[in-house]
């Protein structure tokens, strides 16, 4: 399976310790990150001011709600200020979807 690596100190991120955060402000959506937590004491999270647990968007569920979650703030007219950040991020977790994917046809 596809490793997790921080944005931040460029460690592993064990998908129980991560995080997706990302800040939220008027009109715009910017500085997406894949980070250890907080809590854990490593410094790594930025100051955003919206996340989502990683385990949660390794979750096929919480996969397409992330997405969904994206989709319905563009509608809202909202823009994405640094598009690379969410790139970097979402190739990531698409990586991870993939290989569970594959994982489960081949059962």
């Amino acid at each position: 399976m596809a490793k997790f690596i921080c944005d931040t100190c460029g460690k592993e991120v064990q998908v129980i310790d991560g995080v997706v955060s990302w800040t939220r402000e008027e009109k715009e959506l910017r500085n997406f990150k894949l980070t250890h937590k907080e809590n854990l004491g490593t410094g790594c999270q930025p100051d955003n001011n919206r996340y989502r647990e990683l385990y949660t968007l390794t979750l096929a569920s919480g996969f397409m709600e992330f997405v969904q979650y994206l989709l319905e703030r563009w509608a809202d007219g909202l823009v994405l200020r640094d598009p690379e950040t969410l790139r970097n991020v979402m190739r990531q977790l698409n990586l991870h979807m993939h290989e569970k994917l594959l994982m489960l046809v081949e059962e």
